[in-house]
């Protein structure tokens, strides 16, 4: 670590780890790692600072050698572009390969994560001026909560329960909720007519396979009233 506080790695020290006999293949290892980050677009000064270690000699004595500072960037490249004869180097250079892909695989999720909430954010904006404000603030927050991984904070009289999202808390399969939905969403809205007074509101609602539909939809100040539904016809059972 250096004084303002950032990492670096000795070379020094990399070339033991790395089992390297000499200082001279070593440091041909990191003339090669230099010109890839030149040719990858970075700087390499700013991954390769060039250093001096005291070495201690016999009898007390002590000699300065060759070192390189190495960024985490600069300790990548120098060991990519090392003998992979040597095991350590085999072995470092399949670890970060295996990370790598890791890595891209995880951005490749995030971006359809990223996709998917972007086009639901865009179903709610045309849906403005025709559903309540409320219910459309609630699905936005949860959409960009979602895509950002964090859980939506928000009131449950306006957080939006479906009858499909309240059986799959249940646990029951596609094809269960298939066969169950129209009867149980047709109950809920007896339920809550008897309630209120009132026929609940219809949404849109994207369904499993990627369909737009308008469904009867509660909120979460609503769940009681599902519950006992669930409770009385279903036996409560999950």
């Amino acid at each position: 670590m250096r004084s303002d506080g950032t990492e670096f790695w000795s070379a020094r020290k990399l070339v033991q780890l790395t089992e390297y006999e000499t200082w001279r293949n070593f440091a041909a290892a990191v003339e090669r790692a230099k010109i890839a980050c030149q040719n990858s677009g970075s700087a390499p000064q700013d991954h390769f600072v060039d250093a001096v270690k005291m070495i201690e000699l016999g009898k007390g004595g002590r000699r300065e050698v060759e070192d390189f500072e190495l960024s985490r960037f600069g300790a990548y490249l120098v060991v990519m572009n090392g003998d992979p004869r040597k095991m350590a180097i085999a072995a470092a250079q399949a670890y970060f390969a295996i990370r790598t892909r890791q890595a891209e695989v995880a951005e490749r999720g995030l971006a359809d994560v990223i996709d998917l909430a972007a086009a639901r954010l865009r179903l709610i904006q045309t849906a403005q001026g025709l559903i309540d404000p409320g219910h459309l603030e609630a699905k936005a927050r949860i959409v960009l909560a979602r895509g950002l991984g964090d859980a939506p904070e928000l009131d449950t009289a306006t957080t939006p329960l479906y009858a499909q999202t309240y059986l799959e808390e249940k646990g029951l399969d596609r094809t269960e909720i298939k066969s169950m939905s129209p009867v149980f969403g047709k109950r809920i809205k007896a339920a809550y007519v008897l309630e209120y007074g009132k026929d609940p509101k219809q949404y849109p609602l994207e369904t499993a396979t990627g369909q737009v539909r308008n469904v009867n939809a509660y909120t979460e100040s609503d769940r009681p009233l599902l519950d006992a539904v669930w409770a009385k016809y279903y036996g409560g059972a999950a």
